[in-house]
């Protein structure tokens, strides 16, 4: 099967996603998907619940999602 860049390809969660690079062996490839994919997780300030002193709130954990994430495939 012979990849080009601009081909669709599956990305590791699954989604369609498109060839940006591949390596000069032909054995690694780079796909960028449009998708929102998870990343990490931070901890921001909790503004809904009273402060801790004047400058300090209570923190929460919020999921931060990236749009045009780029994996690496071995195929």
């Amino acid at each position: 099967m012979e990849l080009k860049v601009g081909d669709t390809y599956k990305c590791p969660e699954g989604h369609k996603a498109k060839i940006v690079w591949i390596s000069e062996d032909k054995k690694i490839i780079a796909v960028r998907c449009l998708h929102r994919h998870f990343s990490k997780v931070a901890k921001v300030a909790d503004r809904d619940q009273p402060a801790i002193s004047i400058w300090r709130y209570r923190t929460k954990e919020k999921k931060i999602f990236v749009k045009t994430m780029v994996f690496l495939v071995r195929i």
